[in-house]
């Protein structure tokens, strides 16, 4: 059975099979496209506002003003009132605010204490100089003197402030790690 498309590809001169589905589908756009512009020339354009409920929307009252009548050159004409389409949707309401009888819960205090997180998580052994100092938590495979690797990449000797070494880089135990003598 042959589309109808086909016809019109056969017609054009498409030989192979991806040049007629090529064809096809050009032609499944531009129906698409023609079938929106029909509805926008209907009607529901941007000339035709309509609600959520797909009334009509009416156009909107002019605003009140706030000139007083004693004022030298106003105009009690222009007193109208509230503005805003005439026959407005109702507000909408969300579902959770739905909950007359639920008293809100009280806030709870912040918290003061520091959060705890497990040693190595950063990937920094921080047992090693200052809070900002990183020294690897596992060094690349095939490093063998560990001081020499962190000297090649500007690291200073580092006070052992974790009251540990890990790595063994305080040789000689003065608490200075890559120091003198180690």
């Amino acid at each position: 059975m042959r589309r109808p498309y086909q016809a019109l590809a056969r017609w054009l001169g498409a030989r192979s099979r991806r040049a007629r589905v090529g064809i096809g589908v050009g032609l499944a756009v531009v129906a698409v496209l023609a079938a929106g512009a029909a509805v926008l020339l209907v009607g529901g354009g941007a000339g035709d506002p309509h609600w959520r409920d797909g009334t009509p929307a009416a156009a909107p009252t002019p605003e009140p003003t706030t000139e007083r009548a004693d004022t030298p050159g106003a105009r009690r004409d222009r007193d109208v009132g509230p503005t805003g389409p005439t026959g407005s949707p109702p507000p909408y309401v969300h579902s959770f605010a739905q909950q007359p009888g639920v008293t809100p819960r009280t806030p709870l205090p912040s918290p003061t204490a520091g959060l705890k997180i497990d040693e190595g998580t950063d990937g920094c052994d921080h047992a090693y100089g200052d809070r900002n100092v990183c020294v690897p938590w596992t060094f690349p495979d095939g490093v063998t003197d560990k001081c020499g690797w962190l000297r090649e990449r500007g690291y200073e000797p580092l006070r052992i402030t974790g009251g540990r070494d890990r790595h063994g880089l305080d040789r000689n135990g003065d608490g200075i790690a890559c120091g003198a003598g180690d």
